[in-house]
């Protein structure tokens, strides 16, 4: 195992939200904890997660005060956020946007961070798995996670 990794939103959201592969998912971040691997993500991070929590609430499947609470949980948690000040990660992500066929770069940037950081990324999307897989050996489903 990697002493570092790069975790996407769609995996975040399952450490504090009950959903699918919730237990993959904390079953994956207390390896992580215990290992002392770093966990990096995308300043990107932030918004895309406030964007699912949000839609959360809009849906009554919890409340804004619940919602804020998550969000400030994972802002200081584990999470090490990568703010690049250079425009490499961002260009980057649209040449690997692009390799791909995204529909945006917003997952690329997540798969630019890894791939500069030479460690896997680790996803629970679907569509970007469907994408990927198989193309690139960095980038690992969460579902093929064994307990």
């Amino acid at each position: 195992m990697s002493s570092e990794v790069v975790v996407d939103a769609s995996l975040v959201i399952k450490w504090v939200i009950h959903e699918e592969d919730s237990d993959k998912a904390l079953s994956l971040l207390a390896d992580w904890t215990a290992k002392n691997v770093v966990i990096y993500v995308p300043a990107l991070l932030a918004y895309e997660v406030t964007n699912l929590l949000y839609r959360r609430a809009r849906r009554d499947e919890i409340d804004l005060p619940k919602a804020k609470e998550i969000f400030s949980r994972l802002m200081t948690s584990e999470l090490s956020l990568y703010f690049s000040q250079e425009a490499s990660l961002g260009l980057q992500a649209l040449e690997l946007a692009h390799q791909f066929g995204l529909p945006a770069t917003y997952d690329a940037h997540y798969l630019a961070l890894a791939h500069s950081k030479k460690c896997d990324l680790w996803t629970a999307d679907a569509r970007l798995w469907a994408t990927i897989q198989g193309q690139v050996a960095w980038v690992r489903w969460l579902g093929d996670y064994q307990l």
